[in-house]
């Protein structure tokens, strides 16, 4: 594919690519290109850039999501890190889709996730994720 006398090569590593990219997304709650991000860097340049600066990657994660639950801020962390190899500079250096899968599988957690904030009966739980279109794929 030519556009703007470019040459577009779409294979499977830059679909790996731009599903890391989804996923930074979903993770982070940010734009691909944020206006909370300085001036030309991406959603993957500012990933990369709190690693190397050795900042939490805690950091990175929407709080709204993560911040409630440290179980659930443990999986996000572990699919943070699977969103960080899918965006690897070099497309040889991208996992391949069976990988991903493999790495979300184990990621995947080993029960439901649950929440107590139900003030009228603490003890009541119900599922964080109830309105997830994908609940039936976990």
């Amino acid at each position: 594919m030519t556009e703007y006398g470019y040459t577009l090569k779409v294979d499977e590593k830059s679909d790996i690519y731009s599903f890391g990219v989804v996923l930074l997304e979903l993770l982070t709650g940010k734009m691909p290109l944020d206006p909370a991000f300085e001036e030309s860097v991406d959603i993957v340049e500012w990933a990369r850039r709190k690693i190397r600066n050795n900042r939490a990657l805690e950091e990175a994660l929407d709080h709204s999501i993560a911040g409630q639950y440290k179980h659930v801020q443990e999986e996000m962390l572990l699919v943070l890190r699977i969103a960080i190899l899918c965006t690897a500079k070099l497309p040889k250096d991208r996992p391949s889709m069976r990988d991903v899968i493999t790495m979300l599988g184990e990621a995947k957690p080993r029960r439901k996730s649950t929440c107590h904030n139900n003030v009228q009966n603490p003890r009541e739980e119900r599922p964080i994720f109830s309105t997830s279109p994908v609940i039936g794929l976990l």
